[in-house]
């Protein structure tokens, strides 16, 4: 009898799994149709956008060609690439090789976009480019594959209720979705961070076991080279693992050397095919640092074609460190994604877990949050919650699953009657409650929002980026022969497959730029203004703010189009202004 009733509890404890499983799985085939259909509006980031055309042109076998020219990008390839005397002067813009962005994320997407072909070519019609949503898609797999690592690794750190859980909160976190629909290559970091972290904790275990961690470590060291080329701003997670290793490891100096010497053959080969293309290993990335901590903003450096006459200021470089750090103190449940538990992963530091790897991986997860927030600091996240520095979200899974085991043995402590399910495990239930609360009170009008728009497509977009609107404005112009500039080459060069430079910082350079062009055979054609400029702050932005040298080009563009459905007004020039900006500004260099 004790035996029947034994295969009987077995009987019902699989039963349940099976049922929590299936219903796992069609709340991710539910949340995936939702945030990759009704609820997606296109690529959302400049980043984003710019790494994708990188991965279409490898898709076509052009090597990392961009058709974004930064121009302080073209001005380091001119210096490190001298032109002789009699030669032809430079390198063609037409076949510019990009040297600011880490390489994997667009080599990973370039795999992606391979087999659509025949979809490279926007058709200036469609409201959304199905590119975009092969994007977004590989950022989602990537994301449901982080859940399955994650859940493995707090499953070998706690157990498979903790672990499952922690899967349960990623699979709710609304942050995670939305950083999948960007492009940005976040989801790509979060699956090699999370890998790498289950390579350590299991050099860790082997370590208190008196076991070789060789393997391990160089796997780990393996992990985080690739994280790096996902993200230079990784290293400094890398950083926080070197310190933390060269502590807790015996002999000492031994196993982070042999993450180091493993992560350094990774990255050295970009870095040499940085330097020879512009004089630095870093690329253009060299100047992200006076992004974070000077005076002017990435896109103004950037911009900057002359960076050796108008080199980038330090003005207001403690007020930066301030404003880069206190966001990450007071926003930090945000950056964590908004999960209740996570933060709880700080007070986990006071209680004394009994297994000494748990109780030692913790440390070693602090040490890295603090190298990142540093990073982050230094280099700014100037666009908040979904910048392409943010790191933060690469520590959801550990943190949380940290917070949830603590918040555990304070349930613990309770005097409760636990042979009660529902309350043994009321502190998980209001964990995933409270965190799933804004996506599940939000996602029944957003389901409906969805189907809304896309009944009606000529909302459906991503405002300023307008694909049919910035096609309509450059469709004359021969790709083969003509340039663009504009205040958003990433979208240009994105949707309309042009190769376009970024306005630079004053018009002499944009004279210097565009004399280039024409000795190049590829002069620039056209100058398209988007709302980033057009409806930019008339007195701080326009008049004497970053578009201060093309205000009148600005305010009266030779031709204008305009998004469909919107309604106008004049503003103070007699321009037509769209409510709610749709409008592009195009100006003929006809007219200069």
């Amino acid at each position: 009898m004790a035996q029947d009733v034994t295969i009987s509890n077995q009987e019902d404890l699989s039963a349940a799994m099976m049922i929590r499983r299936a219903l796992f799985l069609v709340l991710l085939i539910g949340l995936t149709f939702f945030y990759l259909a009704l609820d997606f509006r296109g690529l959302n980031t400049p980043e984003g956008m710019d790494q994708a055309q990188i991965a279409r042109e490898i898709a076509r076998g052009n090597n990392f060609n961009t058709k974004f020219i930064r121009p302080l990008s073209l001005k380091q390839v001119e210096l490190a690439n001298p032109v002789e005397p009699g030669e032809q002067r430079g390198v063609s813009l037409l076949k510019f090789q990009d040297i600011y962005h880490a390489p994997l994320n667009p080599l990973l997407n370039s795999l992606l976009l391979k087999p659509f072909s025949s979809s490279f070519e926007y058709d200036g019609e469609s409201t959304i480019y199905i590119l975009d949503q092969v994007i977004a898609a590989g950022s989602m797999v990537l994301l449901l594959c982080s859940i399955g690592v994650s859940y493995l690794l707090i499953s070998r750190i706690f157990d498979q209720k903790i672990g499952g859980v922690t899967a349960l909160l990623m699979l709710l976190c609304e942050t995670l979705w939305k950083f999948s629909q960007t492009g940005l290559p976040q989801m790509l970091m979060l699956f090699l961070f999370s890998f790498a972290m289950y390579f350590f904790y299991k050099a860790i275990e082997n370590h208190n076991a008196g076991k070789p961690v060789y393997l391990w470590i160089a796997l780990t060291g393996g992990f985080f080279g690739l994280l790096a080329l996902a993200h230079w701003i990784t290293i400094w997670v890398f950083v926080g693992l070197l310190i933390f290793s060269a502590i807790y490891f015996k002999p000492r100096g031994v196993m982070p050397a042999i993450m180091f010497g493993i992560f350094l053959v990774i990255v050295s080969m970009w870095g040499v095919r940085n330097a020879k293309l512009s004089g630095s290993i870093a690329g253009s990335g060299t100047y992200m640092f006076y992004a974070g901590m000077g005076g002017e903003s990435e896109g103004t450096i950037m911009r900057n074609y002359n960076p050796n006459e108008d080199p980038p200021v330090f003005d207001g470089f403690l007020r930066k460190v301030v404003v880069n750090t206190l966001p990450q103190l007071n926003k930090i449940y945000d950056y964590l994604g908004a999960i209740v538990a996570a933060p709880l992963f700080f007070l986990s530091l006071l209680h004394p877990f009994k297994r000494p790897e748990i109780a030692h991986f913790r440390w070693c997860i602090l040490l890295m949050w603090m190298f990142a927030a540093i990073g982050m600091s230094l280099f700014g996240i100037e666009d908040g919650l979904y910048d392409s520095n943010q790191l933060n979200i690469l520590f959801i899974p550990l943190m949380t699953g940290y917070g949830l085991a603590f918040l555990s043995v304070l349930w613990a402590r309770l005097s409760l009657p636990v042979q009660i399910p529902m309350i043994r495990n009321g502190h998980l239930i209001m964990a995933v409650l409270i965190s799933a609360a804004p996506l599940l009170f939000t996602l029944p009008w957003a389901i409906q929002a969805g189907i809304r728009v896309g009944s009606e497509s000529q909302l459906k977009r991503n405002y300023p980026y307008y694909p049919d609107i910035l096609y309509a404005a450059v469709k004359k112009v021969d790709k083969e022969t003509g340039i663009i500039a504009s205040d958003a080459p990433w979208a240009i060069a994105w949707y309309t497959d042009r190769v376009c430079v970024w306005l630079p910082k004053t018009e002499t350079q944009f004279e210097e730029i565009a004399k280039i062009t024409e000795d190049r055979k590829a002069p620039i054609k056209r100058i398209i203004f988007t709302p980033i400029a057009t409806h930019a702050r008339f007195g701080s932005e326009i008049l004497s703010g970053p578009w201060s040298a093309y205000k009148e080009e600005i305010l009266y563009g030779t031709e204008s189009i305009w998004n469909k459905g919107d309604t106008f007004i004049r503003n103070r020039f007699g321009r037509p202004t769209a409510v709610g900006g749709g409008a592009v500004t195009i100006y003929s260099t006809e007219a200069l």
